[in-house]
């Protein structure tokens, strides 16, 4: 009876084993498992790294205390962010009855942009040993298709902060679903992260 039940787990684990080798599932587009290909990936790069500089942003820049042992790379990336454009905001410790002012505003986080809207986009990060220019840059694109560029310049002179940076850009003529991906380049760090956007 062992030896039976033991030929059967062989012959079941040799026929699921012919079936992933014979390219059952190689019809399974990079896309669809939600990874980029390396070609994809190389091109968005290109587009973030040329991305156009634009004036008019606004940035936060609020010391850490930052230990001199810290491990890691220089520069952590926070988050990307969008939503409707407004005044005020981006803003540190301005959230109101919060226990410290070691807070964010923001406006309202919404990924749908209706026709019409200007948008505000939001880049942050904490910078651990830095010092230099930082190129803040976003890219808004629908596969290989690029919808938006655009980026902004740093010039951090001490290291030991959390960055908050932000711009507003009139709606591209783009209806559709879409991706916004922001990169933020401190010398040899070049971390990026990526966030949905619909466009009506």
């Amino acid at each position: 009876m062992h030896v039976f039940t033991r030929r059967g787990i062989l012959y079941l684990f040799a026929l699921a084993l012919a079936a992933c080798s014979s390219g059952a599932g190689s019809n399974i587009s990079p896309s669809a498992t939600g990874f980029d290909s390396t070609s994809t990936q190389s091109s968005l790069d290109d587009v973030l790294d040329s991305a156009p500089e634009v004036s008019g942003g606004h940035a936060i820049i609020r010391p850490l205390s930052i230990h001199p042992d810290a491990k890691g790379p220089a520069i952590l990336i926070n988050f990307v962010a969008n939503g409707p454009n407004q005044g005020g905001v981006p803003c540190i410790g301005c959230v109101s009855g919060a226990s410290s002012n070691d807070t964010i505003g923001l406006t309202g986080p919404s990924s749908y942009v209706p026709k019409g809207a200007v948008w505000q986009y939001e880049l942050s990060y904490t910078n651990l040993s830095y010092k230099g220019k930082c190129k803040l840059a976003w890219a808004i694109t629908s596969g290989k298709k690029t919808i938006d560029s655009f980026s902004a310049t740093l010039d951090l002179t001490t290291p030991g902060g959390f960055v908050l940076y932000a711009l507003a850009r009139n709606r591209p003529k783009y209806s559709g679903m879409a991706t916004v991906t922001g990169k933020v380049t401190c010398g040899a760090a070049h971390p990026s992260l990526q966030a949905p956007i619909e466009f009506q």
